[in-house]
């Protein structure tokens, strides 16, 4: 599973640095987590320089997150979560 986190300027002063710091928490215990079933797709992690999204929208969109193909906006670490969890018990 692939999930990106913006580190744009916007995304940034909206939370994007907590967000990252919760999902790569949330990774380390799925990795030690012996007594939960997960799937064995691997969780990748990746910091975005920017991903544009606040740029094209009229609206406030940050912070940004995709978790695969599914675009987060206006991501909180609870959403987040849970859409990481749902992927991984699958």
């Amino acid at each position: 599973m692939k999930v990106k986190v913006c580190m744009g300027s916007n995304c940034t002063m909206l939370g994007a640095m907590n967000l990252l710091d919760q999902i790569e928490d949330l990774k380390d215990i799925i990795d030690n987590d012996v007594e939960e079933k997960y799937n064995d797709e691997e969780l990748d992690i990746e910091a975005v320089v920017c991903l544009d999204y606040c740029k094209k929208s009229n609206t406030n969109v940050a912070p940004v997150v995709i978790v695969d193909d599914n675009v987060m906006f206006n991501a909180t670490g609870q959403i987040v979560m849970e859409k990481i969890m749902e992927k991984k018990k699958k």
